[in-house]
């Protein structure tokens, strides 16, 4: 088992050896220019599909884009560098380092060359998680700095909730900024300003109406500012500073993103899993083999207390969860399958937490493509009865992308949900139903109609049921 373990390591680092001396040795090709819209037709694109011929490679793009029916990005062309490069170094891994001819290696660097503000963030979380949307589209500023952003704006409105009912806009606006800092280092600040609560002020839930809301008046912070050190060939990674750890845990392809998805909270992470607020953390990631990934994350559990000086001992009142991810791919159709466990030490706050005592979570979540344009996803999560106000959670649904002729790029998402709370804090259960449609204007500009109706708000079961209609907007450059 060592010397195997010996082996792969020395196969990965003599892979990246060997770009390095080709990519110092020579000068870029001018023909691998890459434009902002990319056809198949550019020489890039060919000799990348090349590449994937001659060493076995599939997945690198699209059958639409290989057929000249889509154009993609020069971030997509990025990620088919990146997964050819990574293919290749298994290929050395198991055949050794004659298993790839040098004059490939060249090509690859000068193309790692070429798209080098786009391959920042290719191997990161960030861009797992939010491809196309919020911190993807990324524009050079310099050869090591870029910039990407968005804004997103909701009108939302509740009716059935007398005599609460309103109509309120909310809104968030994100700056990313990117630097390599190192071969393997990269640095992301993510500054953001937010405006409204929204009408979740006026409808109590365990399940949170509007996941975009952020403050009553308006507010500019840094949302995130983090380093990332990979090794490894990635199959290593390191993240410390002030993060997001539900960026990197209880993620779903359909169902993870208040942008751009599911507009409530409890479609977005599982209602039940005590995320704390951004502040001091880390997480590693390891690839274990092709399809398993472990992840483990710990940071500050009170982060958001109105005493900046409780986050600075995270250990007093800590977070920390652990997650495996497997990845099941058959033919052109793939589904994610996580299961997590997590502990919880921040203090009572009396509304969601009502012990103060370290208290344990426990999930599952998964995405399944089941054909070409539709995508299922279920989520369940439980913890301490004994602790927590709410104390079991699961949510179903989907969403099929192509529902309407000629727009195939327009997603219809559907999903359904339940919260069990303690009986000391309600007597039903919560229910929730969302339903949106997402129009793509743009490549850059998305419009959402989004309807909800909750049932038992609170759990309380002589509460009037709401329905809530909504109008989201993004725009992302």
């Amino acid at each position: 088992m060592f010397k195997v373990k010996n082996k792969t390591v020395s196969g990965m680092f003599l892979l990246g050896s060997l770009l390095l001396a080709s990519g110092t040795a020579f000068a870029l090709h001018p023909d691998l220019v890459v434009p902002e819209k990319v056809e198949c037709k550019v020489k890039a694109c060919q000799e990348i599909l090349r590449l994937g011929n001659k060493y076995q490679v599939e997945g690198l793009f699209s059958k639409e884009f290989q057929a000249g029916k889509a154009a993609c990005s020069r971030m997509d062309v990025a990620l088919a560098v990146h997964l050819l490069t990574e293919k290749m170094a298994e290929k050395v891994v198991k055949e050794g380092n004659q298993a790839v001819d040098k004059e490939d290696l060249l090509l690859l660097s000068d193309l790692k060359e070429e798209l080098r503000a786009e391959m920042l963030l290719v191997g990161t979380r960030t861009f797992q998680s939010r491809n196309e949307d919020l911190g993807t589209r990324f524009t050079a500023l310099t050869r090591n700095i870029a910039l990407s952003g968005g804004m997103v704006g909701v009108l939302q409105g509740s009716i059935g909730n007398k005599p609460k009912d309103s109509t309120d806009v909310v809104g968030r606006a994100d700056l990313v900024f990117n630097f390599k800092v190192g071969e393997s280092t990269i640095a992301v600040i993510d500054v953001e300003a937010t405006g409204g609560d929204g009408i979740d002020s006026k409808v109590a839930s365990f399940s949170g109406l509007n996941g975009v809301a952020g403050s009553t008046g308006d507010r500019v912070r840094f949302r995130e500012a983090w380093l990332e050190h990979s090794a490894l060939n990635d199959r290593l990674l390191f993240t410390a500073g002030k993060v997001d750890l539900s960026n990197y845990f209880d993620s779903n392809a359909v169902a993870g993103d208040e942008n751009s998805q599911f507009l409530s909270g409890a479609f977005v992470h599982s209602a039940v899993l005590p995320f704390p607020a951004n502040g001091p953390g880390a997480r590693i990631q390891a690839k274990l083999a092709e399809p398993l990934t472990f992840g483990i994350g710990y940071g500050s559990g009170d982060a958001d207390s109105a005493d900046s000086s409780d986050s600075a001992d995270i250990f007093d009142h800590g977070f920390g969860i652990a997650e495996l991810d497997y990845r099941h791919k058959a033919g052109d159709l793939e589904g994610n399958y996580r299961v997590y466990a997590a502990f919880d030490g921040a203090p009572a706050d009396g509304a969601g937490k009502l012990v103060a005592k370290n208290a344990y979570s426990v999930g599952v979540s998964f995405d399944q493509q089941v054909t070409d344009k539709l995508t299922l996803f279920a989520r369940y999560g439980q913890r301490d009865k004994d602790v927590y106000a709410a104390t079991r959670a699961w949510s179903a649904g989907g969403h099929y992308q192509g529902l309407i002729a000629g727009r195939k790029d327009d997603v219809l998402g559907f999903a359904f949900g339940q919260v069990k709370a303690a009986r000391t804090v309600a007597d039903a259960q919560e229910k929730l139903a969302e339903v949106y449609y997402r129009y793509k204007v743009s490549d850059q500009i998305e419009i959402s109609p989004v309807a909800q109706y909750l049932v038992n708000p609170a759990g309380i079961g002589a509460s009037d049921n709401v329905v809530a209609l909504a109008l989201r907007a993004k725009i992302s450059f």
